[in-house]
C-alpha cells in the first residue's frame, strides 16, 4: 500500500506541476499595494462570429482605499470590446474582478489583434499598470462528414474490443484508454488539428441523454450477474462501507472548499455530493473481472450503484436547500433521499416480478429480450417521473430478473422464464458498446476552462498569497484529491479489519474510486436549471446570486478529479493484480463449482421429467 499511495503523491505533483504554468502570479501596480492577477490564458483563438472573455483579478493587499479606471485598446477595429467595470474603489483586503469581453469578426481571413489593458490607479497614489493580450480569429474548425463518422465508429469500437484484450492480458484497464482516445477526438483534435469531430451544440444536448442510458444499461447488467442471496447477506457490511465512504468524503471535501477555496458552507456540501461516490459505468466493468473474493466484488459493485443514485438525489436536495434561501430546513434532503430509494425499490421490484410472471406467454417468442429492454426504458422514465431514482430501479429490475429462480420459489409463480446463454451474449456485447462510447464521450466532454474569474481566498498564513489566482484553485483541488484517497483509505481499513480482508484485497477497496460522467453532469446541473437560466421568485434569485461565481469552478474541479481518481483506479488495479497474482490459489475448482451451482439454480426442477425403465433382460 505505501508504494501505491507514493505513487499517487508523485501523481499528484506532477499534475500540479503540469498546470502551474497556467496560475498566473500577481503583478503590482508601481508605488501601490495593489497587485493586478490574469486569470486564465492571455492568447486565445475562435471562431469568426464568436465572442470570449479574458479576466483578471484586482486585490489590494495595503491600508488604503483606491480609485481605480481600467481601459482597453485593440490593434484591429473589426474586434468588439466591453470592459465591466471600467472604474471602482477597491479597499483593504478586498478583490475585485475585471472582465473583458471580445467579439471577432463574423467574416474574412484569419487575424490577430493584440489587446492592451491599463489598470490604473487615480488615488491617493496615481500610477498604472499595462497588461497585454492577444486573440485570433479564423473560420469555423472543420466537421467531419457521415462516412467519416462511419470510420470513427467503427474504430472506437474496435479500439475497445483491443483495450478489453490488453486488461484482460495486463491489467491495465481499458476505461482509462478509451477516455484519452476520447481526449484526442474532442479537445485535442479542437485545439490543434482544427477538426470538430463532435460539434458542442450536439455535445450539450446529447450528454444529459446518453448519460441517463449508458447509466441505466450498465447498472442494469450489474444487477443482473449479481446473486441475491449473497447481496443481502452482504448488506450490513456493503451499508457501513458505503455510508461511511460517502458522508466522510462529503464532508471532506466540504471541509477543503471552506477552508481552503473560501466556499459557502453549503456550496461546499454541494460539491462533496457532485463528486461523493464513485461511478457504476466504472467500477462494475473492472470489478467483474478482477481476482478478488465475491464478498468484495459485491461491496464494491453495490457501493458504486449506491452512490450515483445518493449523488443525484442528494445533489437535486441539496439544491432545493439553496433555493430556499438562508432560513430553510435541512430535512427536505433526507426527505428527498428516502423518496428516491422507496420509489425505486417499489417500482423496480413491481417491474421485474411482473415481467418474470408475463415472460411466461411469451416463450419462444422473438424479441423477447428487446422487448425487456423497452421495459427497462419504460421503467427508468416513469421512476423518474415519480420521484424516484430510475438507476437505482434499473439495477433492481436487473437483479430480480437476474434472480428469478428466487423469485419464483418464495412467489410460487409457475414460469419458464430463461435468460439462456444467446441472450447473456447479446446483452453482454450490448454493455460492451454502451461501456466504451460512454468513455469515449466522457473524453470528448472534458473541457479545461481557465479563463473567467476565480473566486477564491483562504486566511490560511501561507495559501493566502495566492487568493485570487488560479494557483489556489489548483491547490484546492489536489487536496480535493487527497482528500477522496485519505478517506477511501481509511474506509478500506475499516472494513478490511471487520472482514480480515488481505492487504491486495485492501488495496481493490480504496483504490476503486473512479468518477465517470454523472459527475461531469452533475456538475453542471446547478448551472442548467430554471432557478439559474431565469430565476423568477426570490428563493431563485438568493440562488443565482450565490452560485454565478462557482460556475467554471464546479466544471473544473469535476474535470480534475475525474482524470485523478480514474488513474489511480488504473494504478490500483495494476498493483494489486500483480500481488494478488503471486498469492492467488487454484481457481478452477472454484469457479467449476460456481457454474455448476449456478446452472443448477437457474434450472427448472418442476419440469424436469425423470423417467425409469425396468432393465431388459438378457437373452
Amino acid at each position: 500500500m505505501r508504494r501505491l499511495v507514493t505513487l499517487v503523491a508523485v501523481a499528484a505533483a506532477l499534475f500540479v506541476l503540469f498546470l502551474l504554468p497556467y496560475a498566473s502570479a500577481g503583478t503590482a501596480i508601481p508605488g501601490t499595494n495593489v497587485q493586478v492577477v490574469e486569470l486564465g490564458p492571455t492568447s486565445k483563438t475562435l471562431s469568426f462570429g464568436s465572442a470570449t472573455n479574458f479576466s483578471w483579478a484586482v486585490y489590494n493587499g495595503g491600508p488604503a482605499t483606491y480609485s481605480m479606471n481600467v481601459t482597453a485598446n485593440v490593434s484591429d477595429p473589426t474586434f468588439r470590446m466591453e470592459l465591466y467595470p471600467s472604474s471602482f474603489a477597491i479597499a483593504r483586503d478586498e478583490l475585485r474582478e475585471v472582465y473583458l469581453n471580445v467579439s471577432a469578426p463574423t467574416d474574412g481571413e484569419s487575424r490577430t489583434a493584440a489587446i492592451r489593458i491599463t489598470f490604473q490607479t487615480l488615488t491617493p497614489v496615481s500610477s498604472s499598470l499595462e497588461r497585454n493580450a492577444t486573440l485570433t480569429a479564423r473560420v469555423t474548425p472543420a466537421s467531419v462528414g457521415v462516412l467519416t463518422a462511419f470510420v470513427a465508429i467503427g474504430a472506437i469500437i474496435a479500439i475497445g474490443f483491443t483495450a478489453t484484450l490488453i486488461f484482460e492480458r495486463t491489467r491495465i484497464p481499458d476505461l482509462l484508454i478509451l477516455i484519452f482516445l476520447g481526449l484526442l477526438l474532442g479537445p485535442i483534435a479542437l485545439t490543434y488539428l482544427g477538426i470538430s469531430f463532435v460539434p458542442p451544440g450536439v455535445l450539450e444536448v446529447a450528454t444529459p441523454y446518453f448519460t441517463a442510458i449508458a447509466l441505466m444499461i450498465i447498472l442494469f447488467d450489474g444487477g443482473l450477474h449479481l446473486r441475491l442471496g449473497q447481496v443481502v447477506s452482504k448488506l450490513s457490511i456493503v451499508g457501513l462501507h458505503t455510508g461511511v465512504a460517502f458522508l466522510l468524503t462529503i464532508f471532506a471535501i466540504a471541509l477543503v472548499a471552506w477552508i481552503v477555496l473560501g466556499y459557502d458552507w453549503i456550496v461546499g456540501l454541494l460539491l462533496g455530493a457532485i463528486l461523493g461516490g464513485t461511478s457504476g459505468a466504472v467500477v462494475i466493468g473492472i470489478v467483474r473481472s478482477l481476482r478478488v473474493s465475491e464478498e468484495t466484488k459485491i461491496i464494491l459493485t453495490l457501493e458504486s450503484v449506491l452512490t450515483d443514485v445518493l449523488c443525484v438525489v442528494t445533489v437535486l436536495a441539496l439544491i432545493e436547500l439553496l433555493r430556499g434561501g438562508p432560513g430553510a430546513s435541512a430535512t427536505i434532503v433526507f426527505t428527498k433521499l428516502g423518496q428516491a430509494f422507496l420509489i425505486a425499490l417499489l417500482f423496480g421490484l413491481a417491474a421485474g416480478v411482473g415481467w418474470i410472471a408475463l415472460l411466461r406467454g411469451l416463450e419462444r417468442k422473438p424479441f423477447s429480450y428487446m422487448l425487456t429492454i423497452a421495459v427497462l426504458f419504460v421503467l427508468y422514465a416513469i421512476t423518474e417521473l415519480s420521484g424516484g431514482s430510475g438507476a437505482m430501479s434499473a439495477f433492481v429490475f436487473g437483479l430480480v430478473l437476474g434472480n428469478h429462480g428466487d423469485f419464483e420459489k418464495r412467489l410460487k409463480i409457475r414460469t419458464r422464464f430463461v435468460i439462456d446463454e444467446r441472450i447473456k451474449q447479446f446483452h453482454a456485447e450490448l454493455s460492451f458498446v454502451i461501456r466504451t462510447f460512454f468513455f469515449v464521450f466522457l473524453g470528448v466532454a472534458f473541457t479545461l476552462q481557465v479563463a473567467g474569474g476565480w473566486r477564491v481566498s483562504t486566511d490560511l498564513p501561507v495559501l493566502s498569497v495566492f487568493n485570487g489566482t488560479f494557483a489556489l484553485f489548483l491547490i484546492g483541488v489536489v487536496l480535493i484529491f487527497v482528500a477522496i484517497v485519505g478517506v477511501r483509505i481509511l474506509t478500506a481499513r475499516i472494513t478490511a479489519a471487520l472482514r480480515r480482508k488481505p492487504p491486495a484485497e485492501r488495496r481493490v477497496l480504496w483504490s476503486l474510486m473512479g468518477r465517470g460522467l454523472a459527475a461531469a453532469v452533475l456538475a453542471s446541473l446547478p448551472f442548467t436549471i430554471p432557478a439559474f437560466t431565469s430565476p423568477g421568485t426570490a428563493g431563485d434569485e438568493y440562488y443565482h446570486a450565490l452560485m454565478v461565481p462557482y460556475q467554471t469552478q464546479f466544471l473544473n474541479i469535476a474535470f480534475f478529479i475525474i482524470l485523478l481518481t480514474v488513474v489511480v483506479t488504473t494504478v490500483g488495479v495494476v498493483s494489486s493484480e500483480r500481488a494478488l497474482g503471486k498469492v492467488a490459489v487454484p481457481r478452477v475448482a472454484a469457479d467449476m463449482n460456481r457454474e455448476a451451482l449456478t446452472i443448477l439454480r437457474e434450472m427448472n426442477l418442476d419440469n424436469l421429467l425423470i423417467s425409469e425403465e425396468p432393465p431388459k433382460p438378457r437373452r
